[in-house]
């Protein structure tokens, strides 16, 4: 028998293996587990350790090992090409530019005046920033434990069941990409046609040219492209200039309207005015049909998983950044609504006037009696335009890096390619590509300004779907497979998910209703076809290409030599200790057979009978069959397994504990 099968605690803690402590934790669940874990790693008992510095015995403990942060790509088996330079300050200001709460707010005023007003746009905003924060700390929880820059496409793989995690992993990836692709170019293109109503602030009778808002379009997608690309190594410093910039400029926009308005209305019509006589809807109908604005303003966080690979501990500073991105956001919006409806004229004037002057113009105009002043608030408004189309093609670029990474899409070797820009890896030709597909999309509004307009919507309901997949899988695994996080929901996890799982089909359901009724071709919200063309796009390639070439999330079983440990128990005596341990209920160690380590990456593609899911589910109590390797049988090589390895996925799982299901 080998020293490693003699004395597991030995081989736990010499021969160059060092396992970090948090790993630990996740697969001794139990209180009870982790005092025996700490007696393990604790070098007063054990001399064998005394080679290991202080510092590390100390990481080793808290889990805080600094140097570890390739290892969040490396569990994914795919090699590290971007810098990690982010923290999660950037995050915030990354999440907060996507979500560009002023300009979001301001561009879609019109449909929260027509269905309510006040009691709309005020408690609507705060019902969204609510229910869109719990969804945000749902997929944070997932993020945390799956850190990976495929994002909700990669944890849609490993949270559904055997089964369908190929082809859930396809279709969230898919939805994930349209999002993405379609929210840059609505931001820019709404940007364009926001830039040119300023000509509506001198002349009332001012007509939008659609070749000039293109035109501007074209140029606008060019220079958030040119920031992606030559100042990639300021991306840092411009996400958090974004917070400083937003902040500022809701409150200036405040403070000047405050100051310059002649008028103001009374706290009552603030905080209680509904009128909903311009939808046509009936009143509870018409206040959901006035979340649009919200909806479409509170949606970016999804598409923050995408900057894995570029963020310092990213099992951390992602869904801190993602939650506190949302948070922030949602104050903000109160900050930024409340003034406007303070002085807010009468809708008569700026919904009955020229269609093509935006109404946030005219509140400005109207509040302070000065075009050099209005022109200078746009101007504001204009560089938060600037800043969500950066950050928008920052994180489409990423996602499709990632993408075309795992062979989802035609010729990906030319979009995986990066390049070493002023010391920074860009994927540029992925960022090219998503510039590309913004510019296609942006030709169309020549043919058919209604249907280019549901693009915002389709962008919307494919960002929510994409993030409401890896959070019913959770749920439908009974959330068995985010066990052992670093970011835990605990007890309330299900109540959030659940939560989550209703606004993102409320979402659904709300941007696909049209502003008023009754319906003409005009008015006609066509979101709902758009996201229909889309998802028969993606069944359509994935009949013809998806089946055949996607890989899906590469997981890497044996994670690095460091961690092929052998552990049946957690003491010097392994029969005394798994009698003993086997009567807490809750304890569960899942401990794999023999792996390969010359085989180090699992695909997703079920189609290949050699190719085995590192996704399947937690055996059930009563299996309790030891599993061994199908090369050698001899369970010296096993592993121990799920919860230690975190996203470390074995082919074969044996269950030495009885547990519950986390």
């Amino acid at each position: 028998m080998s020293e490693q099968s003699r004395n597991p605690l030995r081989f736990l803690t010499t021969g160059g293996v060092q396992t970090q402590f948090h790993r630990l934790q996740d697969a001794a669940a139990s209180s009870h587990l982790l005092e025996r874990a700490q007696e393990t790693l604790n070098p007063t008992n054990l001399m064998d350790v005394a080679h290991q510095t202080p510092g590390h015995i100390l990481d080793m403990i808290t889990g805080e090992d600094q140097e570890d942060d390739t290892e969040d790509i490396e569990r994914f088996n795919y090699k590290q090409e971007l810098q990690r330079k982010l923290t999660v300050t950037s995050i915030i200001g990354l999440g907060f530019s996507l979500m560009g709460v002023p300009f979001g707010m301001s561009t879609t005023l019109y449909i929260g005046l027509i269905d309510g007003g006040s009691v709309t746009l005020l408690w609507g905003w705060v019902v969204v920033a609510i229910l869109s924060l719990c969804t945000a700390l749902s997929l944070a929880e997932i993020c945390s434990k799956y850190p990976s820059s495929g994002g909700i496409y990669h944890q849609a793989a490993i949270l559904a069941s055997e089964k369908y995690s190929l082809i859930c992993s396809w279709f969230t990836g898919w939805f994930l990409i349209i999002g993405n692709w379609s929210m840059f170019t609505s931001i820019v293109y709404g940007g364009a046609q926001f830039i040119l109503s300023i000509f509506g602030l001198k002349d009332s009778g001012y007509r939008q040219d659609s070749f000039l808002v293109l035109l501007l379009f074209f140029i606008m997608v060019l220079l958030s492209g040119l920031v992606n690309l030559k100042f990639a190594n300021r991306l840092d410093t411009i996400n958090n200039l974004c917070v400083i910039w937003t902040i500022g400029t809701v409150l200036i926009i405040d403070i000047i309207l405050l100051i310059k308005a002649r008028s103001r209305n009374d706290i009552n019509f603030v905080l209680s005015n509904f009128d909903a006589s311009r939808s046509g809807w009936p009143p509870v109908i018409a206040f959901f049909v006035g979340l649009q604005p919200a909806a479409f303003t509170l949606q970016g966080f999804g598409m923050i998983p995408a900057m894995t690979d570029e963020v310092k501990k990213p099992e951390k500073n992602i869904p801190k950044g993602m939650v506190l991105a949302v948070l922030v956001a949602g104050i903000t919006g109160v900050i930024f609504i409340i003034p406007i409806l303070t002085i807010l004229p009468e809708l008569n004037l700026l919904l009955d006037k020229n269609p093509d002057i935006m109404p946030i113009d005219l509140v400005f105009k109207l509040a302070t009696e000065s075009y050099l002043i209005s022109f200078l608030l746009v101007l504001l408004l204009v560089g938060a335009v600037c800043f969500a189309g950066i950050g928008s093609l920052t994180t489409s670029s990423r996602a499709t890096y990632a993408f075309a990474r795992d062979n989802a899409l035609p010729c990906n070797w030319i979009w995986v390619q990066v390049k070493i820009i002023d010391e920074t890896t860009v994927p540029a030709n992925a960022l090219f590509l998503s510039m590309g597909v913004a510019c296609f999309l942006g030709v169309l509004s020549l043919f058919s300004t209604s249907a280019f307009s549901a693009f915002m919507g389709s962008a919307v309901i494919s960002l929510s779907i994409a993030n409401g997949i890896p959070i019913l899988s959770s749920v439908l695994g009974k959330r068995k497979k985010v066990k052992g996080t670093a970011f835990k929901l605990k007890r309330i996890g299900y109540v959030l998910n659940i939560i989550s799982l209703f606004w993102i089909v409320l979402t659904v359901v709300i941007l696909c209703m049209p502003v008023q009724i009754p319906i003409t071709i005009i008015s006609m919200n066509y979101a709902f076809v758009v996201f229909l063309s889309f998802t028969v796009f993606a069944a359509v390639s994935w009949i013809f290409y998806g089946k055949d070439h996607f890989q899906g999330p590469q997981l890497d079983h044996h994670h690095s030599a460091e961690q092929n440990i052998q552990m049946h128990s957690l003491s010097n005596d392994n029969t005394k200790d798994l009698d003993d341990f086997s009567e807490h209920k809750d304890e569960t160690i899942y401990e794999a057979s023999n792996i390969d380590s010359n085989e180090g990456s699992t695909s997703f593609a079920m189609s290949t009978s050699k190719v085995s899911s590192p996704n399947s589910s937690f055996p059930d109590e009563a299996d309790l069959d030891v599993l061994q390797d199908e090369d050698d049988g001899n369970p010296e090589n096993s592993i121990l397994g799920w919860d230690l390895l975190d996203d470390v996925r074995p082919t074969k799982l044996n269950r030495v504990f009885k547990g519950g299901s986390g």
